[in-house]
C-alpha cells in the first residue's frame, strides 16, 4: 500500500473521536446560516415574504456531502473495530484515538500492555489500517 494512503487513513483515524462534533457543527452551519443584511434600500424585494427555510434545511442536511462522508467514515471505522481483537483495539486506541499518546507501538509491547511481540503488533496495526482503507475506498495495490 502506498505511504500516502496509509497517512490518509491514519489522519481519518486520528479524527475519529471528533467525528460526532464535526457532524454537529456542520448541521448547525446548515440550520443557522449566516446571512448578510440587505443594504438595498428601496429595492424591489418583497419585504414580508416568508420562505420554506425549515424544509430547505432538512433537505440540505440529508443531502450534505460532508455530513454523509463523516457518517460513512464513522461507520467504516466502527465496523473495522468490531472485527478486531483486544490487542488491536489497544494499539489503535493508544496510537490514534488518544489526544496525547503515552506509548509508541514498541512501548506497548515493552510495557506488556498487549500480549504480542513487536512483529505481530506491526502486523496487527498494518492489517487494521489496510482494512479501514478498503472500507473507505482508498485501497490501492
Amino acid at each position: 500500500m502506498k505511504r500516502s494512503t496509509i497517512r490518509k487513513v491514519e489522519d481519518i483515524l486520528r479524527d475519529y473521536p471528533k467525528i460526532n462534533k464535526y457532524i454537529e457543527e456542520r448541521e448547525q452551519e446548515l440550520r443557522y446560516p449566516v446571512t448578510s443584511g440587505d443594504d438595498n434600500v428601496g429595492g424591489g424585494k418583497a419585504q414580508y415574504k416568508y420562505g420554506n427555510q425549515t424544509l430547505d434545511t432538512l433537505i440540505t442536511i440529508d443531502e450534505d456531502r460532508r455530513i454523509t462522508a463523516l457518517k460513512r467514515q464513522r461507520a467504516v471505522i466502527d465496523d473495522c473495530l468490531d472485527d478486531v481483537g483486544e490487542d488491536t483495539e489497544v494499539i489503535v486506541s493508544e496510537l490514534y484515538f488518544r489526544k496525547r499518546p503515552r506509548y509508541t507501538l514498541v512501548g506497548l509491547v515493552d510495557n506488556n500492555l498487549i500480549g504480542v511481540g513487536k512483529a505481530r503488533a506491526y502486523e496487527l496495526r498494518n492489517a487494521f489500517v489496510s482494512e479501514c482503507a478498503k472500507g473507505l475506498g482508498l485501497y490501492d495495490l
